[in-house]
């Protein structure tokens, strides 16, 4: 595990596998802010993605490259503007991200069976070894933050997030 400095919000790092602190700081005032529900959400996803990133700080996982991977496992000859379109981002972001697994030994570019100009994206042994780790690492993450919730709350919120996505 890295023991270098965070680049990512500055936000103090805890220790792996910790609650996550999510509280407002007491001695200061939010003003508007706590009445936000983009602020509140933000400030979640900031402690979520800092836990995320430094559990999978060994494998150079992120967000986007977890995402990519598990699609691409899930979806046989799968393209590059199929995987953009899955993911909601824009082509040349995907792009990005199939370099960077690609350099990483995650996925490789192969010949589309259906489609001779594009190509069809795979994940490699390496990549399928390390998304089977990192997918039971970030099953714990996602129990661990969110552990304040009770079960029927975690399906209420990923259905009120559905409705704002």
């Amino acid at each position: 595990m890295s023991s270098r400095p965070s680049s990512r919000p500055n936000v103090p790092r805890q220790k792996i596998g910790a609650p996550l602190d999510v509280d407002l700081a007491p001695d200061v005032a939010y003003g508007v802010l706590t009445d936000l529900l983009g602020y509140s959400l933000r400030r979640a996803q900031i402690r979520i993605y800092q836990d995320f990133l430094d559990v999978m700080d060994p494998w150079s996982i992120t967000p986007p490259r977890f995402s990519a991977m598990t699609l691409v496992r899930h979806n046989a000859s799968l393209k590059l503007t199929e995987l953009a379109r899955a993911m909601g981002i824009a082509r040349s972001g995907a792009v990005e991200v199939v370099n960077s697994l690609e350099k990483l030994g995650y996925v490789r570019r192969c010949d589309s069976p259906t489609d001779r100009r594009a190509f069809a994206l795979a994940l490699t042994a390496q990549g399928e070894e390390v998304l089977d780790r990192v997918t039971a690492l970030i099953r714990e993450h996602d129990a661990r933050v969110s552990a304040r919730l009770s079960a029927e709350e975690r399906v209420q919120l990923r259905e009120l997030l559905d409705k704002l996505g």
